[in-house]
């Protein structure tokens, strides 16, 4: 019996959707900083610790059989003797080892598809970072993990005296007893077939209810006046189609500054985080005269429920939620105002249906996608989004490995035809960091993204630093405060309403550049 793992309608349209052009591969760049008195050699010894381990775990054991092999769908299969060499590789950059040099290999290793011939991922160590310091670029194809189980996949640990721990394509994870087994041939397919079909007629009536509330939206029948429909999205200089070379370019800043700039706002993290994108991308399309006159849609990717007994984490399991950035709007508290009200009204709708009609609610409505797979479509089917901006949580707390500590973490996301640009945002020990993944010859100048964005952190922390909570903050506050000044005896008694707290001030760290002009799985909670 050979063990094989079933692929779900989001893990398949990633297989479907490779394309010279369009690699669905996703990455993270991690950074580390080397253990106290570590020897010149240090990132030599630990590519040859990681060579030491052979390739035992899922998915880095998985291969991809697809129509080729006789099967009515693609599945992936243990492979036996994955030859490490091939996956794992060593590069060293050029002095001075600054971020410009890293940016501009990450961006090279990134352009790069897979060979779906062999298990589908890469993990580079690069050593000759400045002050010491080496990274790891991996890289996994989009169909076998989104961002929330790619970064489960993770094996470092919380102290650096017990960091000696195996890599990733050696570490076991420890799931619920459960295999996934078939014997070659459609029997396995047509098994695995028929339980999907009997599980989406039990949820047909919620799917189908969903799909005629997204029609009604698009033709102006809308459930919220917020709620962004399928048909909203301006066409922009980001919806055309792409070409093989990627770029990349980072940001980071601190979570306690996002929750202050939140909490003054009063709205989430995850609002704070699309405003300053918002602002970043305005301004950007301004400089390049290519601002449209209807706010841009932003497609927020929203976790689900995932079947944790599956090895190798499980696959992807998200939804995708639309919201209106509000780049139409020139001032910034009522831009922020505009996407709170919006990212409410979009999460709202996607809890009339279960995690089961999502997945295909979010196949479907994304099925013209699939066309871009065909030369110059993709820039012709008007776009039900204009940008992807994913939240993925990451480790709460520092992780080591062999004593050095992970610094940073940079997650870096796929394209296709008609998004040339994607921006995602990983937290990790109290820190969000950026990956902008553009287009190269379609996104020019990359970086300035990334220095917009951290530009817009510090205008949003100006405009809410001295002002009153938003109304949303603190209701129950306010009724108080208006029953106090009403039950006062004379002007003279009644008290000034409090300033709201301060914004922490916590310094945006300098965008690091990539591609040569400045500088890494996808869900949000």
């Amino acid at each position: 019996m050979v063990e094989s793992k079933p692929l779900n309608l989001l893990d398949l349209s990633f297989v479907f959707m490779e394309t010279r052009q369009t690699p669905m591969h996703v990455a993270g760049l991690q950074t580390f900083l080397p253990p106290p008195d570590a020897p010149r050699d240090f990132p030599r010894q630990v590519y040859e610790y990681l060579r030491s381990f052979p390739v035992t775990a899922a998915p880095f054991n998985y291969v991809l059989r697809g129509l080729a092999s006789g099967r009515l769908l693609p599945s992936f299969e243990v492979a036996e003797n994955v030859s490490l060499d091939y996956h794992l590789r060593h590069s060293a950059l050029p002095y001075p080892g600054g971020e410009r040099e890293l940016g501009m290999l990450v961006s090279r290793l990134h352009s790069n598809p897979m060979d779906l011939d062999r298990p589908l991922w890469e993990i580079h160590l690069i050593e000759g970072l400045h002050g010491g310091r080496f990274a790891l670029y991996a890289k996994l194809h989009h169909s076998l993990a989104d961002g929330i189980s790619g970064v489960g996949l993770l094996n470092y640990a919380d102290r650096p005296d017990d960091s000696r721990t195996p890599p990733v394509w050696a570490a076991e994870k420890q799931r619920e007893p459960r295999r996934f087994e078939a014997s070659p041939g459609t029997h396995g397919a047509v098994a695995h077939l028929s339980a999907a079909l009997r599980n989406q007629a039990r949820v047909l009536p919620e799917l189908m209810r969903g799909l005629l509330g997204s029609a009604q939206a698009a033709i102006g029948l809308k459930p919220d006046p917020e709620f962004a429909s399928l048909a909203e999205a301006p066409r922009t200089m980001f919806n055309v189609d792409v070409t093989p070379q990627r770029r990349v370019a980072t940001q980071s800043t601190t979570l306690a500054r996002m929750r202050a700039i939140g909490e003054a706002a009063g709205g989430s993290v995850n609002d704070v985080l699309l405003a300053a994108c918002s602002a970043a991308l305005r301004r950007y399309l301004q400089e390049a005269d290519a601002l449209p006159t209807r706010s841009l849609i932003g497609s927020i990717p929203v976790a689900l429920p995932r079947d944790t007994t599956q090895p190798g984490g499980g696959g992807n399991a998200i939804s995708f939620a639309n919201v209106k950035l509000g780049t139409d709007i020139d001032d910034v508290r009522a831009r922020f105002e505009a996407i709170r009200r919006s990212s409410i009204a979009g999460r709202e709708y996607l809890k009339q249906m279960s995690p089961t009609a999502l997945m295909t609610y979010t196949v479907l409505i994304s099925s013209p996608q699939m066309l871009t797979r065909v030369p110059a479509i993709g820039a012709r089917v008007p776009p039900l989004y204009n940008i992807i901006i994913s939240n993925v949580p990451g480790p709460r707390g520092k992780l080591y490995f062999l004593g050095a500590e992970m610094e940073a973490y940079y997650p870096i996301s796929a394209l296709a035809h008609g998004q040339a640009l994607n921006i995602t945002v990983l937290s990790y020990a109290g820190s969000l960091f950026f990956g902008f993944t553009g287009c190269a010859d379609r996104v020019p100048h990359l970086q300035r993204l990334a220095v917009y964005t951290g530009e817009a952190l510090d205008e949003l922390e100006q405009a809410y630093r001295e002002a009153e909570p938003a109304p949303s903050a603190a209701p129950a506050r306010r009724k108080a405060a208006r029953a106090k000044s009403a039950k006062a005896k004379s002007p003279a008694t009644r008290r000034k309403p409090a300033p709201a707290k301060r914004a922490k001030t916590a310094r945006t760290r300098q965008a690091r550049e990539g591609a040569g002009e400045g500088t890494s799985p996808e869900a949000s909670a």
